[in-house]
């Protein structure tokens, strides 16, 4: 049975992945825009509305779960990225997201990861190693400090995107990864706007 999810969801990660914004259901249902961000009713009596409508109905909430939305997020990123050279630790907080959220459904975890990095090499990309001279040491811990995103950071737990690049975030001592995705070491951080937990490499940090 585990065998048999793990394929299942393979199949669902990589299908939402590679199908374009506008030819998914998502999209089609008026959930998300054609840069696969969620629409936002219109405004109400010259008030504008800052939260998308609520998934009422079963092919709504079936067109746009959790899985939907962290794939999504990786989708956003790769339209940053211009053409076919990308670094891994741009995509690594994205895939620990999903790591985390599946860990308790799938065998291993892992495979999103293993299924990523097969996508970059069947579709061409180039995978740039080097590290930005901006980077905050070398992942053994995070200092304690206050850092700046260099971009936008999913958190899982919020609806919309919250934290936003050049948003100040920190950690309050020195602080170990909570695990290693693409080879970069992932640390929780405090985002201080919403004074939620998000999770970011250190190249996500200057």
């Amino acid at each position: 049975m585990g065998r048999a999810i793990d394929l299942f969801v393979t199949y669902r990660f990589l299908k939402l992945l590679v199908t374009p914004f506008e030819k998914q259901d998502a999209y089609k249902l008026g959930i998300i825009d054609k840069n696969g961000n969620r629409i936002l009713p219109p405004p109400v009596a010259g008030v504008i509305q800052t939260k998308p409508k609520p998934l009422t109905t079963i092919e709504e909430q079936s067109a746009y779960t959790i899985l939907h939305k962290l794939i999504f997020n990786i989708k956003k990123i790769f339209a940053k990225v211009p053409g076919l050279r990308t670094k891994l630790g741009t995509y690594a907080a994205a895939l620990y997201l999903l790591k985390d959220t599946f860990k308790e459904s799938v065998d291993d975890p892992d495979m999103f990861e293993k299924e990523f990095m097969k996508y970059l090499h069947e579709e061409g990309y180039e995978i740039d190693d080097s590290i930005s001279e901006e980077v905050i040491g070398f992942g053994e811990v995070l200092p304690k400090g206050e850092y700046a995103l260099v971009q936008d950071i999913l958190n899982k737990e919020e609806e919309e995107l919250s934290a936003k690049k050049n948003d100040k975030v920190a950690v309050f001592d020195d602080v170990a990864p909570v695990d290693t995705v693409l080879g970069v070491e992932i640390f929780p951080v405090v985002h201080l706007k919403t004074k939620s937990v998000i999770y970011v490499g250190l190249e996500d940090l200057k």
